[in-house]
């Protein structure tokens, strides 16, 4: 099942597989694509609600005993309907999440906040909030939620609508790597988001009340608290107008209704008691605030129809501001406007190419003449490490440290580990980026991703990191979701199968292969996608695995010095290693020729210092890492003398000679070089979690 899942067979090719096997190895393993299903036995069950063919009324499951619409009291046949495909897919998502809490591989996380600090969700103040008040309990579990549309195939509008969860209280890496898919819906247009949501509600009011039993007997009741999807999706979940209509902003009561201009008096923020009442006293054609009427998250009690939606970043600054922001320099269309850069493509893209970023960062720059091909990933890496150095002198003075305010906040707000006065400089940057933006681009190109950059850093105060809370995750399980099925027939009911089949593997794998031999077991995890480890790689201590083969050869004066500078021991003979792992993240040395195209030797240590790895040296019990520093200039590539504010975070090195040793524990992160202008730049990832 392994093999057949890894590798996406058809049900022929399976049938083929299976009659080889047959043929070479008679009666030891099924001859039939059914035998061999009936053989692995039960891996899950979901369940089809059907809602009205004509107005889309939610009705229920195939026991509902109705027979036509209450509402436009047409014809409902269990049969008819799930011929023309008027139904969705529902699984159990208590059963879904007590699997993940059983998983002996991953743990509960308890974040204990750090006053003045941010550091995921836990961190937030609504959560915290929460927290604190009682209501949500010391071993009860919260979610972060999305739902969104994805494009079935390219010749036809068919889409499929997943909701999908994490579970908040576990570690950024098993959150992503556990994503629970209550609902599944498929169709030639939007679907009627209200009428989907009942059922997911419906289970979330019975996890809220009776909770989930798991493990010895341990309880844990479940809360949906924070919703984090794009501009297209959240108003249908609120049930409220687009931001392309009067009032459409989610978080406050702007106008709207085509630009955002920047206003003074800033707009009120939009409350839950005043959603409350506009939901329940507006109808679809008499909205009220933008407000068109309730929605069934309404009857959530934790779950906050204003604050509990996020602005995530993806969408709004990545694939939003910064393409847009983009287009305005290269787009032709501009070319008389003052910043119009687009015969400098040429310039751009030879510093562009130049740059090797680390491994983290998956994909390596492209042309600007591909940037309608780029991902949200390749926009955000252009933002926070490329834009800045590679325009600088390209891009007229004025739009150069405008960019810079966008650049400044939203790296800030990306890090890790964020102080609460860094939110509140980091606001301060997002309104000023977004005053300016009319008198620099004009009041029409304001747009709504652009006013969203002033509700960025009340996301992160209420519920943590830009990167907690991103769609990142969810849009890459999208992706994930697509490769479920084969052909064009029965598409909601292939992925739903192909899911549950993914999620049974682990747990039956655990029982079948506990007595199983090394190579096999090995060959189970690697099918998987969940290879432990490295071939030919050595754990050398707690957090340190090299692997690849050493050199082992005599220590020149040079580096017995540096390493008897730091643990005391003259070192003669000694084994070199260009790859290691230290806490998890890869690092090469500068003498690694493998990968062409990355630099994962650049790295900022403990105490701020950054450094290139020159080696990993091991001799006997001890080892250390020799690098050579990069040297800081001290001198800033951008600053705001009226928020007294500079990049901090762009750092203008040379390269010093001299080696020295640390200890692996010492390397924090890996950074990016950009080499522009004669200068070169290191710019540190913002953090260690995010992944493209």
């Amino acid at each position: 099942m392994a093999y057949v899942l890894r590798h996406n067979l058809t049900g022929i090719a399976l049938d083929h597989l299976l009659r080889i096997f047959h043929e070479l190895f008679p009666a030891l393993i099924p001859a039939t694509s059914y035998l061999f299903h009936k053989s692995y036995g039960q891996y899950g069950e979901y369940v089809p609600h059907f809602y009205c063919h004509q107005c889309s009324n939610y009705i229920g499951t195939k026991e509902c005993g109705l027979t036509q619409c209450v509402l436009c009291e047409a014809e409902f046949d269990v049969e008819a309907s799930l011929e023309k495909g008027s139904y969705f897919l529902v699984i159990s998502l208590s059963l879904q999440i007590k699997e993940i809490l059983e998983n002996p591989n991953i743990k509960i996380q308890r974040h204990t906040s750090t006053p003045g600090f941010i550091c995921d969700v836990q961190c937030g103040g609504e959560y915290r909030r929460l927290k604190d008040s009682g209501e949500i309990g010391d071993d009860d579990i919260s979610l972060i939620w999305n739902s969104d549309g994805i494009p079935v195939f390219k010749s036809s509008r068919c889409q499929i609508w997943p909701i999908q969860c994490q579970i908040i209280e576990l570690h950024p890496t098993d959150r992503k790597n556990n994503i629970c898919v209550p609902c599944l819906w498929f169709g030639e247009s939007k679907p009627n988001i209200q009428t989907l949501l009942i059922p997911f509600v419906k289970e979330l009011q019975e996890l809220q009340s009776n909770g989930i039993t798991w493990g010895d007997g341990c309880t844990s009741k479940v809360h949906a608290l924070v919703c984090s999807a794009d501009s297209v999706a959240r108003p249908l979940l609120q049930n409220k107008k687009q931001f392309n209509g009067i009032y459409g902003c989610d978080f406050c009561y702007h106008r709207g209704g085509g630009s955002y201009p920047y206003v003074i008096p800033e707009p009120r923020l939009r409350t839950e008691v005043e959603h409350f009442d506009n939901a329940m006293n507006a109808t679809p054609q008499q909205p009220i605030m933008g407000v068109k009427g309730p929605s069934q998250l309404m009857k959530l009690d934790k779950f906050q129809m204003v604050q509990g939606f996020v602005p995530e970043y993806q969408h709004s600054v990545c694939l939003g501001v910064t393409r847009q922001l983009t287009s305005l320099w290269l787009d032709s269309t501009n070319h008389q406007h003052g910043w119009y850069i687009g015969t400098q493509t040429e310039q751009i893209d030879e510093v562009l190419k130049k740059i090797s970023p680390p491994t983290e960062i998956t994909r390596v720059p492209r042309s600007m003449q591909e940037r309608k091909f780029w991902k949200a990933s390749e926009w955000r890496s252009f933002l926070l490490f490329y834009a800045l150095p590679v325009l600088n002198g390209i891009l007229p003075r004025k739009y150069w440290n405008h960019l810079f305010l966008l650049v400044f906040a939203v790296y800030h707000l990306l890090q890790e580990r964020i102080r609460e006065a860094e939110v509140v400089i980091a606001e301060q940057a997002l309104k000023k980026f977004v005053r300016e933006f009319q008198g620099l681009y004009g009041t029409a190109n304001v747009s709504f991703n652009v006013h969203l950059m002033t509700h960025l850093a009340a996301s992160v105060r209420n519920w943590g990191p830009l990167w907690a809370t991103s769609t990142f995750s969810f849009e890459s399980f999208n992706g994930t979701l697509l490769t479920y099925f084969n052909g064009t027939t029965h598409v909601p009911v292939q992925i739903m199968k192909r899911y549950l089949r993914e999620r049974s593997l682990t747990k039956k794998g655990a029982t079948v292969m506990h007595n199983a031999n090394e190579y096999v077991r090995d060959l189970f995890y690697e099918l998987q996608g969940r290879k432990c480890s490295t071939d030919k790689s050595v754990q050398i201590s707690a957090h340190v695995r090299v692997f690849g083969k050493s050199v082992q050869t005599d220590v020149s004066v040079l580096h017995m010095l540096a390493i008897d500078d730091l643990l005391g021991v003259r070192v003669k003979q000694a084994s070199y290693y260009n790859r290691f792992i230290v806490n998890g993240i890869l690092y090469h040395s500068d003498t690694n020729n493998r990968l062409q195209k990355r630099i994962n030797s650049v790295v900022e240590l403990q105490n701020g210092t950054l450094v290139r790895i020159v080696n990993l040296v091991v001799s006997g019990a001890t080892h250390c890492v020799l690098v050579k520093e990069l040297v800081k200039s001290g001198r800033k590539l951008c600053r705001d003398t009226t928020l007294n504010i500079a990049s901090s975070f762009v750092y203008e090195v040379s390269e010093c000679n001299i080696v020295y040793a640390i200890h692996p524990e010492s390397l924090t992160r890996k950074c990016v070089m950009v080499e522009s202008r004669e200068k070169v730049y290191v710019i540190p990832l913002p953090n260690n979690i995010e992944r493209d």
